[in-house]
């Protein structure tokens, strides 16, 4: 829980730090950025986002040592995942101008952090029967993962996915969300992976050893093989699962 403050800070908290006002979120850098993982490049940056529930959000980098720089998660799409993963729907003041967030008006695309409702229910029978009733708060991996994919931001692809990751019997989640840059878009497994980073305590990634993935049938954009590759080299004793999911009609 500790490790969960210091991604996430009160105003009374941050005061304690000697910082009253946005233009003094240069003082939380330093020490928000000693948390980026940066393994390969050895530049670590640091990003803070101040919301309408009047708390501090921090987003850091994310290497993957192993693997080519485009699987990692830069601080502006960790700001968005810690956002999105927990509930927050405004952003009221950044220490750096977000590309990321910075996402379409058009009327017919919501923007990112409005919480969504995609309709999934998985294909197979016999795994749709075991989906409980309250999924969202359940401990089951797969509940966990088609909740993920229900709350995707898929507005450019239409393949909402989710992820869920095991870990010591805490499971932890992430869905896709998606850029209008699209390039600059941020995969369920990442999105999962900020949720570990920021509530795993420090744990390594190699201590993760299980994980769902649910994504639509004959997908266009299929998170299957990136999640594989990823998880294989991070967690080479990860299990991966791949459930598929079907749009339901609309109430």
């Amino acid at each position: 829980m500790a490790q969960q403050l210091k991604f996430i800070l009160t105003l009374e908290e941050a005061a304690s730090k000697g910082v009253s006002s946005p233009s003094d979120f240069l003082k939380l850098k330093e020490d928000a950025i000693i948390l980026a993982r940066a393994p390969i490049s050895g530049v670590q940056d640091a990003v803070l986002g101040l919301t309408s529930s009047d708390r501090i959000f921090l987003g850091v980098n994310v290497e993957f040592e192993g693997l080519p720089l485009q699987h990692s998660i830069s601080a502006e799409q960790f700001l968005v995942a810690n956002l999105a993963l927990n509930f927050e729907q405004e952003l009221h003041a950044c220490l750096l101008p977000s590309r990321f967030y910075l996402e379409s008006f058009e009327e017919d695309v919501p923007l990112l952090l409005v919480p969504q409702n995609n309709r999934l229910a998985l294909s197979d029978p016999v795994s749709a029967a075991e989906i409980c009733l309250n999924p969202e708060h359940c401990s089951h991996p797969k509940c966990r993962a088609l909740t993920a994919a229900n709350k995707s931001y898929a507005q450019y692809s239409k393949c909402p996915s989710g992820v869920a990751l095991i870990c010591e019997g805490e499971v932890y989640k992430g869905w896709c969300i998606e850029s209008a840059a699209y390039n600059l878009s941020l995969g369920p497994v990442q999105a999962a992976l900020v949720d570990f980073v920021a509530r795993g305590e420090g744990k390594g990634f190699e201590m993760i050893t299980g994980a769902v993935l649910v994504e639509m049938n004959d997908a266009n954009v299929s998170q299957e093989a990136t999640a594989r590759v990823l998880l294989e080299t991070i967690a080479p004793g990860c299990v991966l699962n791949v459930f598929h999911c079907y749009k339901t009609a609309e109430n």
